[in-house]
């Protein structure tokens, strides 16, 4: 973990799995700043859960963590059980397609990362869907490969911008 309360900790993270790498966690929630705080989040693709974890850590209220991958969700669950992190709910789910029975009884979200892998198919899909889970106001942030171009909108959000970190890069949509 990067900062907050769990600062230092470090997380397990399952084999196979493409983790986000520390300097772009950074990034993202210094971008975040203040909005952080008692936000209610969302993380799709989560795999280890490590940026649902740091938004908690930073003082998210809620968050929910969803992947398909049964190795991911049981890792986010010793994940969170060895924190003590009982704002975060895990969901198994094959997305976009399962999106919305995932997040089925959720509040609007705050915030949303998505992290899925790099050769995707159907973003503008699931980011057109994650945007009306979405606070008026809020941001989501996709990361994707460098070399990709990120699609320009999301349902009711813009691409606000990128930042690109190495192989890897963040589109901001609000």
């Amino acid at each position: 973990m990067l900062g907050g309360r769990w600062r230092g900790r470090r997380l397990e993270t399952p084999a196979g799995i493409r983790p986000t790498q520390a300097r772009v966690r950074e990034a993202l929630f210094s971008h975040w700043g203040d909005r952080i705080e008692r936000c209610r989040f969302l993380e799709l693709y989560a795999g280890s859960g490590s940026v649902s974890l740091e938004a908690l850590s930073r003082g998210a209220c809620s968050s929910l963590a969803v992947d398909r991958d049964r190795r991911a969700l049981d890792c986010m669950e010793v994940n969170r059980d060895r924190l003590g992190a009982g704002g975060l709910r895990v969901a198994a789910a094959e997305l976009p397609e399962r999106l919305a029975r995932a997040t089925a009884g959720e509040a609007a979200f705050d915030l949303a990362f998505i992290d899925p892998p790099y050769d995707a198919d159907g973003l503008e899909q699931l980011l057109a869907a994650v945007a009306a889970l979405m606070t008026v106001g809020g941001q989501i942030v996709l990361e994707y490969s460098s070399r990709r171009r990120p699609p320009e909108g999301a349902g009711r959000l813009s691409l606000n911008g990128t930042r690109r970190y190495g192989d890897s890069a963040l589109a901001f949509y609000e």
